[in-house]
């Protein structure tokens, strides 16, 4: 997902939004929400050790001319051996969602091996812009372990954490109500004294989870992300 074409595109919409049709849409629960719609078309690439060369190939082609990535991590599909990462090409038209599994056991030492590290090479190059919910050497640094790429690597391109992002853009965005206790402080954090159905989270130390941020904004169930990044435990 590109957050900057989403907000772009959104943004008119979200502003001339009625309180009560936020408040209504968001005491549904999730899984009455409709199934999240990227606002791109895009394609879907199964990326393994039996795929062919060609299309391995266009992977390392593809990544060269990119300029900006999302990287959406799994960490419950990581094992002393396997690992399972997703990676989107973001282009003009269309983006490219990689779908990448690695085995230790299987895979080093192989043509596939130097394929992925080519990759993650291209895509750590400090010319590239990465976005990610949660902050990017954090979410990298279990991934280390499988050799494709080191923590330095990680540290090399530019990093966008959406997840810092979005809390102060969404506060602006969707203000206190005028019956919230918080309103009379003249102050858009959240606190103990909010009362607004529409903002969940009610301390300045909290992160949205992914999940929370697109069926709040948007309407939408995203529930394809392995865990809650940045879940409120306070």
């Amino acid at each position: 997902m590109n957050y900057y074409q989403r907000q772009q595109q959104q943004n008119f919409s979200i502003v001339s939004k009625k309180e009560t049709t936020v408040t209504t849409n968001i005491n549904r629960t999730l899984n009455e929400l409709p199934q999240f719609q990227p606002i791109k078309p895009f394609v879907l690439f199964y990326i393994h050790r039996t795929q062919a060369h060609f299309v391995l190939d266009e992977l390392l082609s593809e990544a060269a001319k990119t300029k900006i990535f999302t990287i959406v991590p799994k960490i419950g599909s990581l094992f002393s051996n396997y690992m399972f990462i997703q990676v989107e090409l973001i282009q003009d038209s269309y983006t490219m969602v990689a779908l990448i599994e690695y085995s230790n056991e299987n895979d080093r030492n192989s043509y596939y091996y130097d394929i992925l590290s080519n990759f993650f090479t291209i895509i750590f190059h400090s010319s590239k812009t990465i976005q990610t919910w949660g902050n990017l050497s954090d979410l990298m640094m279990p991934y280390t372990q499988y050799g494709l790429f080191t923590y330095e690597a990680v540290l090399q391109a530019e990093a966008i954490d959406i997840q810092l992002k979005f809390k102060p853009w969404y506060n602006r965005i969707f203000r206190h109500s005028i019956q919230c206790h918080q309103y009379l402080k003249f102050d858009e954090i959240d606190t103990s004294l909010c009362t607004c159905a529409h903002r969940p989270y009610k301390s300045s130390s909290c992160q949205w989870s992914i999940s929370k941020a697109i069926a709040y904004t948007f309407e939408e169930r995203y529930d394809s992300y392995p865990h809650e990044a940045g879940e409120c435990i306070a």
